[in-house]
């Protein structure tokens, strides 16, 4: 039976790509913690990612540009172990995916992370609890790097 795309739900099924700049997120093949930050300037509260799954995400992918780095490729990782990400002695960490199709990228979306029930954002001052969640999304995404 084949999975069907529901464009407001992200199914455990599904993977999704962090688009990758270098040297921005990644650098002699490492991938950084760097790639999975929330600017706070940008106000952000989840990252960026595209649905694989969706037909639109090569369209959606391309016109994707930072100002002074080159885009290296993507890193793949699947909705399901996003989700089932354990972080050691921090219960509290949480992850999720959610859709974020606005726009004209149809298959955008983002993964978001809570900590003690409350939603990570940019600009959160630093801790050991959102360095380790963003390590444990490094650790996810490093096997699976795509170059272009």
């Amino acid at each position: 039976m084949e999975n069907r795309v529901d464009p407001d739900v992200v199914a455990d099924w599904e993977d999704v790509a962090r688009i990758l700049f270098s040297p921005l997120f990644i650098s002699e093949g490492v991938l950084s913690q760097r790639a999975f930050v929330l600017e706070e300037t940008l106000g952000e509260t989840y990252i960026s990612v595209l649905r694989l799954a969706m037909e639109c995400f090569k369209f959606d992918m391309e016109g994707i540009r930072r100002k002074g780095n080159t885009l290296y490729g993507y890193a793949q990782m699947n909705v399901g172990s996003i989700r089932n990400i354990v972080v050691p002695c921090h219960p509290e960490i949480k992850f999720d995916v959610l859709p974020r199709n606005a726009g004209k990228r149809k298959s955008h979306a983002g993964i978001f992370t809570t900590i003690d029930k409350k939603r990570v954002k940019g600009g959160m001052p630093q801790t050991p609890a959102r360095m380790l969640a963003r390590m444990s999304l490094v650790n996810l995404a490093q096997s699976q790097v795509h170059k272009f």
